[in-house]
């Protein structure tokens, strides 16, 4: 089968995201705060340099489906004032932006362009490539935020009606003994009675065969086939056909140099890449590309827009992406999987899951305990989607599904949270993107333009915000006294 098009028919342009009123009037604040030449103070972020003054930090970027445009927003103002990345890890949709910033041009480069450009020539709707019902079930319902609500109306109606034709089927019957004009509606009525019945008797069989064919087609909707050719493509358009170009493309670095003297020096300093995986057979968090040697003798043999594509399986929406055929036998392999999970033996088949599932914010794999004074922050992207009624602590007013999001936020963001509680001063670098707005819904996948450009809006404004409050100076300060309390 053709790969479907995933080209935009809308013709949303880089500029309409760049020029938005929004968008240049916070980024032209931000500028004149850090405009020495007009009395503003420099912007200090990182000691680490290269020889063209860029800053350079860590960054992690956070999952949340089509909620990424808002990702590239955030980035898109570190860039213009001058700051890049030298280590990168995302999940989900964080998992894209991720990619896109490591593959494109080199380090030292803007990325902005490339990505928004990205964005604007794909068809967002063409990612649901299931089968139709689900299509239209995903573009008639799960486009609204308050999704399952609507659905539940939905189905409250149809069985509400079918009760009231039932009554009216027996009141009509007894009474047209004495109205014997009433037999016609009591005829039409009972003909409408049966359709309704066999209409709900067809979906709710439906419904059976779709949950059987969840089961043959990996648990999803959506096989995210035009995902991952989407993907590829723009990793092959870059120069990525594999896991040594990823690599090669993450760490290499134009010559760097610290601001102020640093005893552990810069030679160590090197970029990398990270994309987040749920592995269910052995029930592991898997990090690409550097478990691939789990996977495989030759990591070159394995895609590397399979880890995007494995990061992103949310489950449900999209099948699992699998791993067939590893040689679980191979002692490269066992030693492998001893060196990084104890005494877990080798899969045979490895079924992946949305990242975010056990860690959506990641910040942790850039924990370095033998660092005493740090060189440069790590700096992460938060989406925060709560709704005013998510955010409720009254536990006695929460819905059915306020319930169950609050139990699954609670597995998936623990992880995360932990680290963060634990080791505080990596929440200075943490700036929040306010999505909470109720038009809003991370698997809205036929966003309208204007969206699209909001949520850039809302990434670029949240950026400004953290760069205008954040203190190198404490940071590293905060930082050098907790590893000297850690190491006590």
């Amino acid at each position: 089968m053709s790969p479907k098009n995933t080209t935009a028919k809308s013709r949303l342009s880089i500029s309409d995201f760049i020029n938005d009123s929004r968008v240049i009037k916070d980024l032209g604040n931000l500028k004149k705060t850090f405009d020495t030449a007009q009395g503003g103070r420099p912007l200090v972020v990182s000691d680490v340099l290269d020889t063209e003054g860029h800053q350079y930090v860590n960054l992690v970027q956070k999952g949340g489906g089509v909620f990424g445009i808002a990702l590239v927003g955030y980035t898109y103002v570190l860039e213009e004032m001058g700051i890049r990345f030298l280590r990168l890890a995302g999940t989900s949709a964080g998992a894209i932006n991720t990619a896109l910033i490591t593959v494109i041009k080199n380090k030292q480069d803007k990325k902005s362009a490339e990505v928004l450009q990205a964005i604007c020539d794909l068809d967002f709707f063409s990612l649901v490539d299931g089968h139709p019902a689900a299509r239209w079930l995903i573009r008639k319902f799960i486009t609204k935020k308050n999704f399952v609500g609507k659905v539940k109306n939905w189905v409250l109606f149809l069985l509400g009606f079918f009760v009231l034709l039932i009554i009216g089927d027996v009141a009509l019957m007894g009474l047209r003994a004495k109205f014997p004009a009433l037999s016609a509606w009591a005829g039409a009525c009972f003909i409408l009675s049966g359709f309704w019945s066999l209409l709900i008797g067809m979906g709710v069989s439906y419904v059976f065969n779709l949950l059987k064919r969840l089961k043959t087609s990996g648990f999803g909707i959506n096989p995210g086939d035009v995902f991952y050719d989407w993907v590829k493509k723009l990793l092959l358009d870059n120069n990525v056909a594999t896991v040594s170009d990823l690599n090669k493309k993450a760490q290499t670095c134009p010559p760097l140099k610290l601001r102020v003297h640093n005893e552990c020096g810069i030679d160590d300093l090197k970029g990398d890449v990270t994309f987040i995986a749920s592995e269910l057979v052995t029930q592991n968090k898997i990090q690409f590309p550097a478990m691939c040697h789990l996977f495989s003798t030759d990591a070159d043999t394995m895609p590397p827009a399979g880890f995007i594509r494995a990061s992103m399986s949310i489950p449900v929406f999209f099948e699992s992406y699998m791993i067939n055929d590893i040689p679980y036998s191979d002692n490269r392999i066992i030693t492998a999987w001893n060196s990084f999970f104890h005494n877990t033996a080798p899969p045979s088949t490895a079924r992946f899951v949305d990242g975010g599932i056990l860690s959506n914010f990641p910040i942790s794999i850039f924990y370095n305990a033998s660092i005493p004074i740090p060189r440069l922050p790590s700096f992460g992207i938060d989406l925060d989607d709560a709704g005013p009624g998510d955010k409720g602590e009254n536990a006695f007013n929460w819905s059915l599904t306020g319930y169950l999001g609050r139990m699954f936020n609670t597995i998936r963001n623990y992880y995360d949270k932990d680290f963060l509680l634990k080791n505080e001063v990596y929440q200075k670098g943490v700036g929040k993107v306010d999505l909470s707005d109720d038009k809003y819904n991370w698997l809205n996948f036929f966003l309208s333009d204007q969206d699209k450009i909001d949520m850039f809006a809302k990434g670029a404004q949240a950026a400004c915000e953290f760069l205008q409050t954040f203190d190198w100076d404490t940071y590293k300060s905060n930082r050098t006294a907790l590893q000297k309390q850690l190491t006590k």
